[in-house]
């Protein structure tokens, strides 16, 4: 099986497994020439996986470890987390209008939180201990933000 047929079975498990509606589409770069290795796209109810992007995160968190699909498998996961997430919306809506750049931060970091809560239900065969590294790793962005506002 080639790598782009696992991955579609990956895909395929997850979104049975998720029971959502949500499309997913599959890229090699992020146009946005960042790191990310998926987005979800509200208005558009979309996934997009950027395959080169977690090939390099793989390499990054993992280096010289055969990771990349159980890796797929917990970003798209992450994802539709996010796709899944009854408060999304709500969260999206305040975040966008909140003036308070903490509170802007927080919201994200609820944001995100709430797609690693929902993600983990989604890859029950992936180890607590490597879904909980990548979501850790995730997740440190937000945190710093955050503790940007409490240095004295």
């Amino acid at each position: 099986m080639t790598e782009q047929n696992k991955i579609m079975k990956i895909v395929n498990e997850l979104l049975k497994l998720s029971d959502s509606l949500v499309k997913v589409k599959i890229e090699e770069r992020c146009p946005l020439n960042r790191n990310i290795g998926g987005k979800y796209n509200l208005q558009e109810h979309a996934i997009t996986l950027y395959l080169g992007e977690i090939k390099k995160q793989c390499e990054l968190l993992f280096p010289g470890k055969n990771v990349f699909l159980d890796y797929t498998a917990v970003i798209l996961a992450h994802e539709l987390g996010h796709a899944t997430d009854q408060s999304l919306s709500t969260l999206v809506k305040l975040q966008e209008s909140t003036e308070e750049p903490l509170q802007k931060r927080q919201i994200d970091f609820l944001i995100e939180f709430q797609a690693w809560k929902n993600a983990k239900g989604f890859v029950p065969n992936i180890s607590s201990s490597f879904f909980n590294y990548i979501k850790r790793h995730s997740l440190e962005y937000y945190y710093s933000e955050i503790n940007k506002y409490y240095a004295l």
